[in-house]
């Protein structure tokens, strides 16, 4: 009795548990009277991923379906680019302004896909950034729009308070920095705001982009990162479909994946962050994907 009753206080504590019983997330539903979805199989405690911080939240209810230390802070690495494009739209971007590729455009980290030189359209660089997760097109976009480094990611963390994310930083645009903190609970919610926009949204959907460079006539073709665009929690024979999501690397970060899925209808975030590989963090989303619609009825 005893141990029971201990794993049970366990199991429903709010910090580092499997589970949240009755709790609501901030208030990002869409409908304040949408219900929400009820466990069907109470005796399953949790799903094993390699992630050391998730989170599963209903994103009608805004109720919290699953998670493990989702309120600890860590660096979110190319996560950070969701933000970074919503400060961007905020911005009106002329989509066919055309860009010139500099040497101080240029960082480390990712493959880039547009070179020194090398002259596009801002919506080339918008589509490398969001399909690919370009680096330099971050870089070069924020500095077509007039900004420094240092005043855009002061906007983006102005637009961290703005959208409650109480619990986030930002050190740069891109994702490189380490000081780019979040928690699985802030990502969800930027994750959220993110997918409310189509520019976004359609981008991180897309298995693919093709473009010209304009001053040389090279084709260039680049390819989405997120390997969920074409898996089984994308395909309408299974039942699922991938509403968004973005990828994150770095050693202080782990491997992340944020992602946005439904099935029938129902519309789950699912955020991972530090997994132990590459492909671990997808098959952690489809773990917990699995889990969530198989323990909960709405």
């Amino acid at each position: 009795m005893l141990i029971n009753l201990v794993l049970t206080i366990l199991l429903l504590s709010p910090i580092g548990n499997m589970y949240y019983p009755d709790a609501h997330f901030y208030n990002v539903g869409q409908k304040a009277d949408q219900a929400a979805p009820e466990r069907i199989n109470p005796e399953n405690i949790g799903v094993k991923v390699t992630a050391k911080r998730f989170v599963a939240i209903d994103e009608a209810s805004g109720k919290l379906l699953l998670q493990k230390d989702s309120n600890l802070r860590q660096p979110i690495a190319s996560i950070t680019k969701l933000m970074t494009s919503l400060v961007i739209l905020d911005q009106a971007p002329d989509w066919q302004q055309l860009a010139l590729l500099q040497q101080s455009d240029e960082t480390v980290g990712a493959y880039p896909h547009i070179y020194r030189g090398e002259q596009v359209r801002f919506i080339d660089l918008w589509k490398s950034a969001l399909v690919t997760s370009d680096n330099n097109s971050i870089m070069a976009m924020i500095r077509e729009l007039g900004f420094s480094r240092g005043d855009f990611v002061a906007l983006m963390n102005e637009k961290a308070q703005e959208l409650e994310m109480f619990n986030t930083t930002f050190g740069d645009p891109t994702g490189l920095d380490e000081n780019n903190i979040s928690t699985a609970l802030d990502v969800a919610r930027l994750i959220h705001f993110a997918m409310q926009r189509n520019e976004i949204r359609e981008s991180v959907l897309q298995g693919k982009y093709e473009f010209s460079i304009l001053n040389n006539k090279k084709n260039r073709r680049i390819l989405n990162t997120d390997i969920l665009v074409d898996s089984f929690l994308n395909k309408k024979k299974y039942g699922y479909e991938l509403l968004g999501g973005k990828t994150g690397f770095l050693p202080e970060a782990g491997y992340c994946l944020v992602a946005k899925i439904s099935k029938d209808n129902r519309p789950v975030i699912i955020v991972v962050l530090d997994s132990a590989g590459m492909g671990e963090r997808f098959q952690d989303v489809k773990a917990i994907a699995d889990w969530v619609y198989s323990n909960y009825r709405w």
